[in-house]
This record gives structure tokens, C-alpha cells and sequence, in this order.
């Protein structure tokens, strides 16, 4: 038979959330795309400061690419253990992007404000 389209979703991304960069943009993707390399994809670095050249490359190690999906949380994947471990403190739409696949619309915002207890210990 004929094999099913894949599903395309809108990802709506606020960078530099609550500053005066403040800039939105709107993505188009394939429904079960990975949020951090759509992202990176685009341009956009969901890294903050120089964490991007010792990032993880997406092994939920170091907590750098924390994104806060605002709208659509029901469109992505669960939290692993791994991954509310390292984002124990943080408020439960906080998602670690390396990890986040999106299956529907969702919006993220990049860079939220960093607290001291973010930073793996």
C-alpha cells in the first residue's frame, strides 16, 4: 500500500525569552523530530554562553541545553529518569532539547534565566 505521509508540525521558537533580543520564529519539521537538531538546524543555539563548545552532544549529561517548552508539552516525548534527574530543580515544562522529540505543534523558548541550582553539580 501506499506508505502514510509523514506529519508535518510547527515548532515556535522564542529565543532570548524576556530580553530585548526577544525574536520568534516559526519552524516546520517531521512529527518524532529530535528539538535540539531541529534547532541547531536553524541556527539557533540552545546553548548558553560558553557551554556550547562543552556541551555533551546530547547525552543528558550536562544540562546546557535546557529549553522551556511553554506550549505543547503533551506533544513531546516523557522524561526519562536521566533526565528529570539532571533537571531536578527545575520547573516540569524545563526539557533537556538533546533529548525532547516533538510529535506535534510545540512552542519552546531558549535561554530561561539561569539559577545556580541549574548548573549540574
Amino acid at each position: 500500500g501506499s506508505e502514510p505521509v509523514p506529519q508535518t508540525i510547527t515548532i515556535t521558537v522564542v529565543q532570548n525569552k524576556g530580553s530585548k533580543d526577544e525574536k520568534m520564529s516559526h519552524i516546520e519539521a517531521k512529527a518524532g523530530c529530535n528539538v535540539r537538531e531541529v534547532l541547531t538546524d536553524n541556527g539557533i543555539n540552545v546553548y548558553q554562553s560558553v557551554t556550547r563548545w562543552t556541551n555533551c552532544k546530547g547525552k543528558q549529561l550536562c544540562g546546557t541545553c535546557i529549553v522551556n517548552v511553554a506550549d505543547g508539552t503533551i506533544n513531546t516525548n516523557r522524561k526519562s529518569i536521566d533526565e528529570s534527574s539532571t533537571l531536578r530543580e527545575n520547573p516540569e515544562n524545563y526539557r533537556l532539547s538533546c533529548v525532547t522529540f516533538a510529535y506535534g505543534d510545540i512552542t519552546v523558548e531558549t535561554f530561561p534565566p539561569i539559577e545556580a541550582a541549574q548548573w549540574t553539580r
